[in-house]
């Protein structure tokens, strides 16, 4: 069995998909957040003995966290920025326009132009 989310509209993802191929492999930055605390690596399964429920003590209190918001391109992290706390969208904006946006300035060619200037526009 193959899931899948039943949120997905295939016309959409093709779209998607194709004009994303409009693009080098270089020209392709990746940024996702992940966040720790206390409470990360808590499991949410486990095995018992038959006829018994499986017993962890946890932790309730969420204690200190941190988000971790990297950016990645086929040569691998190119900037990155650790925050104690959540991740507003004004602090994942200045992450983009202030450490990932300077990098292709830096690098850019006049080829690049338009990706550089849709990452903005997108912001």
């Amino acid at each position: 069995m193959h899931k899948a989310a039943s949120e997905r509209n295939e016309l959409l993802r093709s779209a998607f998909i194709a004009s994303i191929g409009r693009y080098r492999i270089d020209q392709l930055v990746f940024i996702d957040e992940s966040s720790k605390d206390e409470r990360t690596s808590t499991r949410f399964y486990g095995y018992s003995e038959v006829n018994s429920k499986a017993v962890k003590k946890v932790v309730f209190i969420r204690g200190k966290r941190y988000t971790l918001l990297p950016a990645l391109t086929k040569k691998g992290i190119i900037a990155i920025d650790i925050i104690e706390g959540s991740c507003t969208k004004q602090r994942f904006k200045e992450f983009v326009v202030s450490q990932v946006v300077c990098i292709f300035v830096y690098n850019i060619t006049t080829s690049d132009t338009n990706y550089l200037l849709t990452i903005i526009i997108n912001l």
